[in-house]
């Protein structure tokens, strides 16, 4: 099953959603643009949040695999660059 970007949106949207309620943060919708550091959560929650979308789509621990590889720091993402790559793992593990 191929990971569309909108679908990868939604499953984060309602991760954020949920994670938002549990710590108190204003539920607000997620903006491509954001730096996940703004998201207001601590990295902990970071955390969280990438293993559960990685879950979520059977991606093992590819994701954050793959952010170490590229020698990138989770804090200096943005939500699309967390989507695209979702995808991009989506598409190699399907092929």
């Amino acid at each position: 099953m191929a990971i569309t970007y909108d679908d990868a949106m939604s499953v984060l949207q309602e991760i954020f959603e949920d994670l938002a309620d549990d710590l108190d943060l204003e539920d607000e919708t997620l903006d491509p643009n954001a730096k996940i550091l703004d998201l207001g959560m601590e990295s902990i929650s970071l955390v969280y949040l990438i293993s559960e979308l990685q879950q979520h789509y059977g991606l093992g621990d590819a994701l954050f695999r793959k952010v170490r590889d590229e020698d990138r720091l989770l804090k200096d993402m943005s939500v699309d660059d967390i989507l695209k790559s979702v995808v991009e793992l989506g598409q190699k593990a399907s092929a």
